[in-house]
């Protein structure tokens, strides 16, 4: 929608400038047909990319994960509950995460997905004020520095996984 009253400006505002000589006029046109389409394009990339999980590999040091994909889902709606409204449940997360290795871990983040959050509200959030975000962000958004510290005893490379 905004791409296209972008476009609309940019070909409604030709008439006023043609009929100029200056050399503001003679770039206007230009100008506002690359701002168009800049604009659409970076719009069209945001809503192509918006679902995109960044990947988080499995660690072949270490064995693969026991977790079946159910079993996966459930801890990760487990942490999403402890997580999406206002407060947070961080005796529930360590719960979820206990006994979790670092491949099952990646399996969770997995099937946790994106999922709406305000990073400025600090819960899931409204379409206006947040977006899509992986578990990753939500812990670390979500939980204290200390909190932090002690999940990542449990899963010891959480922090230190580039995603």
């Amino acid at each position: 929608m905004i791409p296209l009253a972008i476009a609309s400006m940019a070909i409604s505002s030709i008439p006023l400038v043609s009929n100029t000589k200056s050399a503001v006029a003679k770039y206007a046109i230009p100008v506002l047909a690359i701002t168009a389409v800049g604009g659409v394009t970076y719009v069209g990339y945001k809503y192509l990319k918006q679902n995109e999980l960044p990947e988080l590999r499995t660690n072949p040091s270490f064995p693969a994960s026991k977790l079946t994909d159910v079993q996966a889902q459930a801890i990760a709606e487990r942490l999403y509950v402890a997580m999406k409204s206002v407060g947070t449940d961080e005796a529930a997360i360590r719960s979820a995460l206990t006994n979790l290795s670092e491949n099952d871990f990646v399996k969770v983040y997995k099937a946790f997905g994106k999922r709406q959050y305000s990073l400025t509200w600090g819960n899931m959030g409204d379409p206006l004020t947040s977006s899509k975000h992986h578990l990753i962000t939500w812990l670390q958004n979500e939980l204290s520095s200390s909190d932090l510290k002690e999940i990542q005893k449990i899963v010891p490379n959480l922090l230190t996984v580039s995603v």
